[in-house]
């Protein structure tokens, strides 16, 4: 980000250019001029609101001052300039050019600009609703059935998962290794993981398969173990599933003679396709004399000023994709990710952003294109589109994305509320999160809110119905 040198005077009015026209306001409300890289598109937001940008590690709402002025369209904003203006908040202002300071009024003097930034944003904010044990309360309460969590990815084209409760969080594979010189065959090397330094291994050495390229696809899963976070490079992440117990087995003796095949803990069944899952232990990954002692020398205390106070201190959450923007749900909150079936039934008079019904473990789900309900544009990827699972009230429903990418741990200090707009759709964004790694803004979404309360009415009302029929015809 670029900051003009500008300041602002008390005497002063700042010139600017919005299409052909020069207005003019008091300097005095000018924090400064600047330009803006990346913006972060609000869906649904009011009409105004290019979206969320970066200052300086502090979400700023930015507004289009062409269409505040007259509906009228501006320059990009990588061709503009963004007048950072204090209305209670930094709040920025994306005009065509900033022209100068001035003692006299030279332009057209804009009365009444605080009455039209107040009508972007509502003045009241929604109360909390204590989210987190709202929802543990309805999920515990929708079945009696144990389910086990697990996060599954693949290791050179094997499906595995290790417990979920096991990983911290799920990160893109980064460039800055530093390689240990002389170390052993699963040991890739060291990274910088918030604040200290942890080892790095690959899976497929440690399991005996042959090692994949890193690709786009590639991951780092940070395992928690003996206290010490570890992070684990592999393939494709696929979905977080729920499996009762009846449906983890033991790994047959015979496997359990090979050196790769000794790390496989259980095998799960999934109903849906019959795929099987290699369930792994972080205890028989790490319990290699060689792996148990780089990680010993490798891993140390996280340095006081960077560590979290308690557990709760960070939040995790998982990050998804609509077309081009990037989002975040908590991760408490996610039922599982599924892969979007092919065999979706649709709903004859449904709502538009209902995609259809499937049958999840027994029950029926709906499935709501998010993709449209955010007016994202359909991805061509369509095998990375997963739907996330989640409850909402008494309803529980996947919400199909384009991709999910990435579980994220975030102290308290990286995440801020979000401003209050004056569209209702954008309730559904609660907070804001700052990823000082590449400096995104990342919006979170209140997964209460994913749907109205007509909406949810609607939705059960046509999930119970499909039920019904299904339950008449013995299909479930």
């Amino acid at each position: 980000m670029e900051i003009s040198p500008l300041k602002a005077d008390l005497r002063r009015r700042l010139v600017f250019k919005v299409g052909q026209r020069q207005h003019e306001i008091d300097a005095d409300r000018v924090l400064e001029v600047v330009r803006i890289g990346h913006i972060t598109r609000v869906p649904n937001g009011p009409a105004a609101l290019i979206g969320i940008a970066n200052l300086r590690g502090r979400p700023m709402p930015i507004l289009s001052m062409g269409r505040l002025i007259s509906g009228d369209e501006v320059a990009s904003p990588s061709d503009g300039k963004v007048i950072v203006y204090d209305q209670g908040g930094a709040v920025g202002l994306l005009v065509d050019d900033v022209l100068k300071l001035s003692d006299e009024t030279t332009a057209i003097p804009l009365d009444g600009l605080d009455g039209l930034v107040d009508a972007a944003f509502k003045t009241a904010r929604r109360t909390p609703l204590g989210r987190v044990a709202s929802e543990v309360r309805d999920r515990s309460s929708r079945t009696n059935v144990t389910l086990r969590p697990f996060l599954t990815f693949r290791v050179a084209e094997q499906l595995c998962g290790l417990p979920l409760e096991r990983v911290r969080e799920i990160a893109m594979m980064q460039d800055a290794v530093a390689v240990l010189a002389n170390g052993q065959e699963s040991v890739i090397g060291l990274i910088s993981l918030r604040g200290s330094v942890r080892p790095l291994i690959s899976l497929a050495s440690l399991m005996g398969l042959e090692s994949n390229r890193s690709t786009a696809e590639t991951r780092i899963v940070v395992v928690e173990h003996g206290g010490d976070l570890i992070g684990l490079v592999v393939g494709e992440m696929d979905v977080i599933l729920r499996l009762p117990e009846q449906d983890i087995d033991t790994v047959p003796a015979i496997l359990q003679r090979g050196r790769g095949d000794a790390q496989i803990a259980a095998i799960g069944r999934v109903a849906e396709g019959g795929r099987l899952i290699s369930i792994l232990s972080p205890e028989k990954l790490f319990g290699h004399d060689e792996v148990a002692k780089v990680i010993e020398e490798k891993t140390g205390a996280v340095p006081m000023e960077t560590a979290p106070d308690a557990d709760d201190a960070v939040e995790h959450f998982l990050i998804f994709q609509l077309g081009e923007e990037t989002y975040g749900l908590p991760i408490v909150s996610v039922d599982e990710v599924i892969r979007v079936p092919t065999d979706v039934t649709r709903m004859p008079g449904a709502p538009s952003f209902v995609a259809g019904v499937i049958n999840l473990r027994g029950r029926a789900i709906p499935l709501i294109d998010q993709r449209s309900r955010f007016d994202s544009p359909v991805s061509t990827q369509i095998s990375a589109a997963r739907a996330i699972v989640v409850t909402i009230g008494r309803l529980q429903a996947g919400f199909v994305v384009d991709a999910v990418s990435e579980i994220k741990a975030l102290p308290a200090s990286a995440l801020s509320a979000a401003p209050e707009f004056s569209s209702d759709q954008t309730d559904v964004f609660d907070r804001i999160a700052h990823i000082e790694a590449d400096g995104r803004m990342v919006l979170l979404v209140d997964p209460q809110e994913l749907l109205t309360n007509a909406e949810r009415d609607v939705v059960a009302a046509i999930t119970e119905g499909k039920a019904d029929i299904e339950e008449k015809t013995g299909s479930i």
